[in-house]
């Protein structure tokens, strides 16, 4: 991540926005970036009348902000993160305030935990999950039990544009991070889980390792231009067959995440989510959900 110039963190104050909150000091600090944080005061659906028989006013809008601003500094202080940090207390919707001073800021890099207090049980918030899908720029969801500088990196290539951009970033989070680093494609089976006909089995027995090797061959060529940081780094190759009844590109990612320990996943996303994203998930959101490991996602619009 060498080329950032400014990073968002948005914070709510729970342990996994701690978390979140020094890995983009870390962060930050390596690539000599600006920091900036954010945290959001939910506005409530509707204007709370008191009731007659509660005694005290209702906290205002202006109260709320300033328990924000209080809670910051204890917060920063307890995270020991360089107390200069500026965090802007905005109002509104989490989501959309949260993506517009992404978008104000102009950050290359958004941080969020993957979710907040009163979301933990689900793995992955819905604010952390819709920024990022909707943020313009590169988004790091951290984990809560991902602490400290990341020891095993997995960089997911398709041979796009987007993957360049995914392996360069994945090289330089390792590097800096002095990590582990994997280079993984999954790739289709010819014939989707149907076997090969009659006469491949008889005239090539040995189809199936053939076309595993034709495919890590592409491999170690798309990644050509990064050889030498790749072999400095002694990097890791890994071709992995998809599996159409049991989730695809996504599920193949999830189960390789979970039998080699790795802690940051790096993966390219599209610009647009179409109709299927929505019915049964897109890979990039298969991975952020079902992974246990923190992901920084990559969009297209960043390819040079």
């Amino acid at each position: 991540m060498s080329s950032l110039n400014s990073i968002l963190v948005a914070v709510d104050f729970s342990p996994c926005s701690a978390v979140a909150l020094n890995a983009a000091s870390r962060i930050a600090e390596r690539n000599r970036a600006s920091l900036r944080a954010v945290h959001v005061v939910p506005l409530p659906t509707f204007e709370p009348t008191p009731h007659p028989l509660i005694p005290f006013p209702l906290p205002t809008q202006a109260d709320l902000v300033a328990d924000a601003k209080e809670s910051w500094s204890r917060f920063v202080a307890d995270a020991g993160v360089a107390p200069d940090v500026v965090c802007d207390i905005e109002v509104g919707r989490p989501r959309d305030a949260i993506l517009e001073s992404t978008a104000r800021a102009r950050a290359d890099l958004l941080v969020l935990g993957a979710h907040g207090s009163h979301d933990a049980h689900k793995g992955v918030g819905p604010t952390a999950a819709a920024c990022m899908q909707r943020a313009k720029t590169m988004v790091l969801l951290v984990r809560e039990d991902k602490v400290g500088p990341f020891k095993s990196v997995v960089a997911c290539v398709d041979f796009t544009d987007t993957s360049k951009l995914t392996l360069q970033q994945a090289i330089r989070v390792a590097a800096h991070d002095e990590a582990a680093l994997c280079v993984l494609h999954v790739y289709d089976d010819p014939w989707r889980g149907l076997g090969a006909p009659t006469d491949i089995r008889v005239n090539m027995p040995d189809f199936k390792a053939q076309f595993h090797r034709s495919v890590e061959d592409r491999l170690r060529e798309f990644c050509e231009p990064f050889a030498r940081e790749l072999g400095a780094m002694k990097a890791e190759f890994q071709c992995l067959e998809s599996e159409w009844r049991g989730g695809g590109y996504g599920h193949a990612i999830v189960r390789f995440v979970k039998e080699h320990g790795c802690d940051l996943a790096v993966l390219g996303t599209r610009d647009r989510w179409n109709v299927r994203d929505m019915v049964f998930g897109s890979t990039a959101e298969r991975v952020v959900r079902d992974a246990p490991c923190s992901t920084l996602a990559v969009k297209p619009a960043l390819v040079e």
